[in-house]
């Protein structure tokens, strides 16, 4: 049996135990199993039972505030958020994907029973937001091998982000990171991606620390010329699928001056 195939035995146990920690376990290091195998190319190991017992273990207490500090650190080093980044098509994606859910787990956490310094969130932020630029593999579903899902994934991490922190020029930075990532040229978005970056934006919105003019700045950064070559139609279907879901999301929200902002900026795409 390979260690692999040993590991999803034993989760499988622990899973249908409700997730509840064998008795002879020490949870830390058991923690540790799971992280080395957090890039398995197996789907059910790797999304179903390591992510979703780490999940419930990190939100449900099991850890003390020593041990998430770690869990923090060690999924947003160079062996797991940044492992082979830059890569495209190869399979070190799902180590890099399934890294950046930690730090959501974590800060949900935090945002409870707060345990990290200011100059620990801003390290996690500068990471994560290194990760967003750094990235280059964003396929979504990938057939016979599960979800990667990595634009998806840093979503849920920066709405943890927009969440966790106050700041205007952090607020700033990540109105940034999500333009950045709807504007692609190079893949059509499909599986969601961008109802998962509209949660950023209206956790950023909720705060109030960004004036009329400034929504207004960042919503004309998606206007550009028309488009004439083939990646510029992709980039457009990104950014017209984007703001749409913005748009809904705002009416949603009752968020009715930020929707008649968003509408004017759909008018413009569409009169082109």
């Amino acid at each position: 049996m390979t260690n692999e195939q040993e590991l999803k035995r034993e989760l499988q146990a622990i899973q249908e135990n409700h997730y509840a920690v064998p008795e002879d376990v020490d949870a830390y290091p058991y923690a540790q199993w799971m992280l080395d195998a957090i890039g398995s190319t197996d789907a059910e190991l790797r999304d179903h039972l390591i992510y979703s017992t780490l999940a419930k273990w990190i939100t449900n207490g099991v850890f003390r505030e020593k041990e998430l500090r770690g869990l923090l650190l060690q999924a947003l080093s160079e062996d797991y958020l940044f492992y082979g980044i830059g890569e495209v098509g190869t399979n070190s994606v799902f180590k890099r994907a399934f890294s950046v859910l930690i730090p959501p787990l974590v800060l949900t956490v935090h945002k409870i029973k707060p345990f990290l310094s200011q100059e620990q969130l801003y390290s996690v932020a500068e990471q994560i937001l290194e990760y967003v630029y750094l990235e280059k593999d964003v396929r979504g579903y990938i057939e016979g091998k599960g979800w990667a899902h990595a634009t998806a994934h840093v979503a849920d991490a920066l709405y943890a982000l927009a969440r966790s922190m106050h700041e205007r020029e952090f607020a700033i930075e990540l109105l940034r990171a999500v333009h950045y990532l709807i504007a692609k040229h190079d893949y059509v978005y499909i599986d969601g991606e961008d109802k998962r970056l509209a949660n950023v934006i209206f956790a950023v919105y909720e705060k109030y620390i960004l004036s009329t003019e400034e929504w207004k700045n960042w919503l004309c950064t998606f206007v550009s010329p028309k488009a004439s070559r083939p990646q510029d139609s992709v980039l457009l279907q990104n950014v017209e699928t984007f703001i749409r879901t913005l748009y809904f999301r705002a009416e949603k929200e009752s968020a009715y001056e930020l929707k008649q902002h968003i509408l004017e900026t759909l008018w413009e795409l569409e009169g082109r």
